[in-house]
C-alpha cells in the first residue's frame, strides 16, 4: 500500500536519468527525465515510477511569480540546447475548476515561459531536438460544457471558465511548439486524480474529502448533485500510464502529428452517491455531508472513454475500494490517528 508524505508547497523540478533499450541497438539510450512539479500528487508518483534516480534538483520559487517565470524559461532554454535525449513532464500547478482567473493566468504564463524557453533554446542551438514533452491538462476543464457524454479525445472541448480556457490554451501552445520542431508531445487530459498525499487545501479531491469527513466527523461540504458522475483515477495508475506514454511517444508519433491529446482515466464512471455508499460500506461508518449547491459548475455527467493509445490502460487498475483503503491509511497517518 502506498504511503506518501504530506504535500509540500515548495515543490521543485526534479531531474533523474534513466536508460532505455531500443530494438536494433546494442547500447542503451540514456534519457534525462525532468519532472516539473515533483512535490504534487501526480509529480511524486511519476518520480516514483521513474525510479526516483535524481541527478540534481532545480528549485522553482513558485511563491515569487517573476522569479518562477525566469527560472522556468531558463530551464526550458538550457534543456533545449543540450544534445542529450530528454523527456520533460509538466505536473505543476495549484489551479482547479473554481480558481480565480488571475491565479489561473499566472500559471498559464509560467507554462508559456517554459515552452518559450524551449523554443528559443532550439533556435540558438540550430540542432534538431531530442526532447519529448508531457503536459498535464484536464478532462474536466476541457469538457465542462461539452455535450453527449461519454467524451473521447474526438469530442469537441467546450470550457466553461478561465481554468478550462487556460488548459486548452496550453494544449494549443504545446501543439504549436511540437509541430514547429517535430518534438513528440502529449497533452494529458487527466480525470479526477486521487490517492495518498493529496493536497487537502485545494478545492478538489472528493475521495480524500469523503474519507477525511469519516475520520474527523466534520461534515463534507458537498457542492454538487448526488447524481454528478465523474471518472476517478488513482495517482499511481495514472503515473504508470503517463510514463509508459513517454517511453513510447517517439515511436507512436513517428511520421504523424507529433502532438497528441490523450485522456488518462480509469474508464469507470461513478456518481457521488455511489462513492458515499462505497465508503460507508467499506468502513462501516457514515459520511457526514453538508449540501452547498453552487450554480455554474461543469456538466453533471463528465464520464469519458479514451480512444487514443487505449493499450496504455491494459494493465489492471486499482479498484475504488483498494484506492479508498490506501487514502484512509494515509489520512490516518497525516491526521495523527494511528
Amino acid at each position: 500500500m502506498d504511503r506518501v508524505l504530506p504535500f509540500s508547497p515548495g515543490s521543485e523540478a526534479l531531474l533523474s536519468a534513466g536508460q532505455h533499450h531500443h530494438k536494433g541497438s546494442e547500447r542503451p539510450v540514456t534519457t534525462k527525465e525532468i519532472v516539473v512539479g515533483g512535490g504534487g500528487l501526480l509529480g511524486r508518483h511519476v518520480l516514483s515510477v521513474l525510479g526516483d534516480r535524481l541527478s540534481r534538483r532545480v528549485h522553482i520559487e513558485w511563491d515569487d511569480h517573476a522569479r518562477a517565470c525566469g527560472q522556468l524559461y531558463e530551464l526550458g532554454r538550457n534543456l533545449a540546447e543540450q544534445p542529450t535525449r530528454w523527456n520533460l513532464y509538466w505536473c505543476a500547478g495549484l489551479a482547479v475548476f473554481h480558481t480565480p482567473a488571475d491565479q489561473v493566468e499566472r500559471e498559464r504564463v509560467q507554462v508559456s515561459l517554459l515552452l518559450s524557453g524551449i523554443n528559443d533554446g532550439l533556435e540558438r542551438s540550430g540542432s534538431p531536438s531530442r526532447g519529448a514533452l508531457f503536459m498535464a491538462s484536464s478532462a474536466g476543464g476541457a469538457f465542462a460544457g461539452s455535450e453527449c457524454a461519454p467524451f473521447t479525445e474526438f469530442s469537441a472541448p467546450v470550457p466553461k471558465n478561465p481554468y478550462g480556457e487556460a488548459k486548452l490554451a496550453i494544449e494549443e501552445e504545446t501543439g504549436s511548439l511540437a509541430r514547429r520542431w517535430r518534438i513528440p508531445a502529449v497533452s494529458g487530459r487527466i480525470t479526477n486524480l486521487y490517492g495518498p498525499g493529496q493536497n487537502l487545501s485545494k478545492n478538489q479531491g472528493l475521495i480524500s474529502a469523503i474519507i477525511k469527513a469519516q475520520l474527523t466527523g466534520e461534515p463534507l461540504p458537498l457542492r454538487a448533485a448526488l447524481e454528478t458522475t465523474r471518472d476517478y483515477i488513482y495517482a499511481r495508475d495514472c503515473a504508470r500510464m503517463v510514463v509508459r506514454a513517454m517511453e513510447t511517444v517517439r515511436s507512436r508519433t513517428r511520421g504523424t502529428d507529433p502532438h497528441v491529446c490523450k485522456i488518462f482515466s480509469s474508464g469507470r464512471p461513478l456518481r457521488i452517491d455511489e462513492l458515499l455508499q462505497v465508503a460507508e460500506h467499506l468502513f462501516d461508518q457514515p459520511v457526514p455531508v453538508a449540501h452547498e449547491r453552487v450554480a455554474g459548475g461543469p456538466n453533471v455527467d463528465l464520464s469519458v472513454v479514451s480512444r487514443v493509445w487505449a493499450d496504455l490502460e491494459s494493465s489492471p487498475l486499482l479498484s475504488i475500494e483498494e484506492g479508498m483503503r490506501a487514502v484512509r491509511s494515509d489520512l490516518r497517518y497525516r491526521l495523527g490517528l494511528d
